[in-house]
């Protein structure tokens, strides 16, 4: 019964981010909107994290079944692909880049917090 409550909770939410999606002014996937929903649903409190840890698990260890469907999309246009090949990979090391910066900086923000905003080698 567990499993079922899990499942209608992940599937409620993704409901109303659709739902929201479509209602928005501009472009924001659903998908998008219905990890932030969670997220301040479990932050609130209004949501606990056992009513989903075991789903999330279970998706979370099939992840790679779950973007099987999304790279045999990319084996129908390898004509698109190769033809911009140059401005694929340039935009993959840019975005890269970025990506690694914002990950490090949020790693050292947190680490900041939760030394309670010491920095290392001070006595603040």
């Amino acid at each position: 019964m567990n499993i079922i409550r899990q499942i209608l909770i992940v599937f409620g939410v993704c409901l109303l981010a659709t739902a929201a999606s479509g209602l928005l002014p501009f472009p924001l996937p659903a998908s998008v909107l219905a990890i932030l929903l969670l997220a301040a649903l479990l932050g609130l409190g209004l949501v606990k994290e056992g009513s989903v840890a075991g789903l999330c698990d279970f998706l979370q260890g099939h992840l790679t079944f779950l973007f099987l469907p999304a790279g045999v999309g990319l084996l129908e246009h390898l004509d698109l692909l190769a033809s911009s090949g140059a401005s694929l990979a340039a935009v993959c090391l840019v975005s890269g880049f970025f990506t690694f910066a914002a990950a490090a900086l949020t790693v050292r923000l947190v680490q900041r917090i939760q030394k309670g905003g010491r920095r290392e080698g001070t006595d603040l």
